[in-house]
């Protein structure tokens, strides 16, 4: 969760400042657009973390079964 939370407020960072240069004129509910998108971004970024995470567990799981195979 810890993740997550971090995550999503570098995300309305990031998007504060787009919004701020380039649509800060054309939308009228900025801070709701900006919640909208970090929250979604991090969504996907936080999965594809977790994903990542879960590769890498396995990576070293079938090693160590490789490894005890050949022993």
């Amino acid at each position: 969760m810890k993740e997550f939370i971090g995550i999503f407020l570098a995300w309305i960072v990031i998007c504060w400042i787009f919004v701020f240069f380039f649509l800060g004129l054309i939308v009228e509910n900025i801070w709701g657009l900006i919640i909208l998108i970090s929250f979604v971004l991090t969504v996907f970024i936080t999965v594809f973390m977790k994903q990542e995470s879960r590769f890498e567990e396995l990576e070293k799981k079938m090693e160590e079964l490789l490894n005890n195979k050949e022993n």
